[in-house]
């Protein structure tokens, strides 16, 4: 009885013990190395970044100031969802705007829960670099982490550039009947919304308001003016026009915006290559040249859509007339009319641990 006894007890304990080791892999698999698991975190903090724009999408996520900013639940930097490792430039600048001041716009916790995601706080360093240009985030480098490395290429926004080559096309005659008994002259550069955000272009070469800077630049100005009595003309003002392709015949309408606001996170308008920013009413003289960039928070606050034809009006008034600019400058895919950056070659590493 004995021996049996012991035989059905060391059975039974052998089968326990048994389970017991089959269970303990398992137990033991959350405190295996930690490298495999911070490579598939940097992983997938790479793909976020490189292969989804982020969101909100419209608005995009890069235009939401500090008071909004809770409201941004990812920050990728692709242009679109169909272009992925292509990053779009003003989602890169915002992602990394004063990240090594005291003051940066986003915070550690921005970047955990809006890019890396997970309970867990993970250290971080993500970096991009393109050229000469490298922008940088996070902490210094351990000895060991997580990495992953992408090869990307970034979109920059387009320029349309309007110099002494072709200002013959946007000289008027001064002595014509209409222009007379008139002091003022305008230039106008036409956004057509409906052949801009043409679905047959690719998101990558696409010229759209909305995500990116329009950027107008009039160089070497004096070959504008009226004749060599004059070295200078006055820009009174610039104006936003908006045209409606579903009425045709109808006239265009002036879009009402804070022309009188100095605000760099609207736009920026520079004049004869000073760094001192203008309102849209600067009423000063230029010589040399004149810089526009309309950025896509400004745009956002227009109200066009793809029915839309926005005019930038370029006001300048003398008595007697200075300059005879006038006319109307395309801004659209014809290379003459508007330079489209070639896509840059960048590299973006990302390392968690």
């Amino acid at each position: 009885m004995l021996s049996l006894d012991f035989l059905a007890g060391f059975t039974i304990f052998l089968l326990a013990l048994i389970m017991v080791v089959s269970m303990v892999p398992g137990l033991l698999a959350g405190l295996e190395s930690s490298g495999i698991d911070y490579d598939a975190v940097a992983y997938r903090t790479g793909v976020i970044l490189v292969e989804d724009p982020g969101w909100p999408v419209n608005p995009p996520w890069e235009q939401y100031g500090r008071d909004h900013k809770d409201e941004i639940q990812r920050m990728g930097l692709a242009v679109s969802k169909d272009t992925p490792n292509i990053l779009l430039s003003t989602k890169v600048e915002r992602f990394f705007e004063n990240a090594s001041t005291e003051d940066p716009f986003f915070t550690e916790d921005d970047y955990h829960n809006k890019v890396i995601f997970g309970d867990y706080p993970y250290s971080y360093n993500i970096s991009l670099s393109s050229g000469n240009d490298l922008w940088q985030t996070g902490d210094p480098l351990p000895p060991g982490y997580g990495y992953i490395r992408r090869v990307v290429k970034i979109k920059e926004p387009s320029v349309a550039e309007i110099n002494e080559s072709i200002s013959s096309a946007y000289t008027i005659d001064p002595s014509a009947p209409e222009w007379q008994n008139s002091t003022a002259r305008n230039f106008t550069v036409r956004l057509d919304f409906g052949h801009l955000l043409d679905p047959t272009v690719s998101p990558a070469y696409r010229i759209d308001p909305r995500i990116e800077p329009v950027n107008v630049t009039i160089t070497n100005f004096d070959a504008y003016l009226n004749n060599t009595s004059y070295d200078s003309a006055t820009l009174k003002n610039v104006t936003f026009w908006k045209r409606d392709t579903t009425k045709p015949g109808a006239d265009p309408a002036p879009i009402p915006f804070p022309y009188g606001t100095v605000d760099s996170d609207l736009y920026t308008l520079n004049v004869n290559g000073t760094q001192a920013l203008h309102s849209l009413k600067p009423e000063v003289s230029v010589n040399s040249s004149i810089s526009l960039v309309l950025k896509p928070s400004a745009t956002s606050l227009l109200p066009l859509d793809q029915n839309s034809i926005l005019d930038i009006r370029f006001n300048f008034e003398d008595d007697p007339p200075h300059t005879n600019i006038t006319g109307i400058h395309h801004y659209d895919y014809n290379m003459t009319n508007v330079t489209c950056t070639d896509l840059k070659t960048g590299v973006l590493e990302v390392a968690i641990w």
